[in-house]
């Protein structure tokens, strides 16, 4: 009996371990983001979507964002890719090649999305927060300590905790070049 009840303590410590908050690094937001590259965090509760869970971001502006939300045992649970005149939105079983698919589904423009994480209209990143009414939602940046952005409308809220960010695409060149110097 002590045994079973050692080693069921044993593996509630264990697995408590992967519920440990996630420390956000102190991130420096530019004035003007061209570029963002950033791990995040993901909760959306958006019309009949839930998702809550890592997630990988680059934007390239205006023409590239690609998203991609991980499920708690790594699986792709939601997949946004754009580069010019090429879409891709998967959700669960839907697949949507329109940009039409995503302003559908979340009653925003991709173009207006994207303006809203390069920060466009803002006047001063030094604010802790500031809260900006867009036509069917409002965008929320919290980028004091908090680096979230949020939306929230009728349909609900979508907010993105970056947990890290950079701002400055490398090339391969240069990432080869540091990983071949000799110091």
């Amino acid at each position: 009996m002590k045994r079973i009840a050692i080693l069921l303590c044993l593996v509630f410590l264990i697995s408590s371990c992967t519920f440990l908050y996630k420390k956000t690094a102190k991130i420096s937001w530019p004035e003007k983001i061209d570029y963002i590259e950033g791990l995040c965090e993901l909760d959306m509760s958006w019309k009949d979507m839930r998702y809550s869970g890592s997630m990988s971001l680059i934007m390239e502006y205006p023409d590239r964002i690609s998203i991609e939300v991980y499920s708690p045992l790594g699986d792709t649970v939601f997949f946004l890719n754009r580069y010019k005149d090429y879409f891709l939105l998967l959700t669960g079983d839907e697949r949507y090649t329109k940009e039409k698919g995503f302003e559908d589904k979340f009653n925003i423009k991709i173009t207006d999305f994207i303006d809203d994480i390069a920060m466009k209209g803002l006047k001063d990143v030094r604010i802790d927060k500031i809260e900006l009414q867009k036509h069917s939602y409002k965008v929320i940046y919290r980028l004091g300590d908090a680096n979230t952005i949020c939306w929230e409308g009728i349909e609900g809220s979508i907010c993105i905790r970056f947990l890290e960010a950079r701002f400055a695409k490398e090339s391969i060149e240069k990432i080869g070049k540091n990983n071949n110097r000799k110091d």
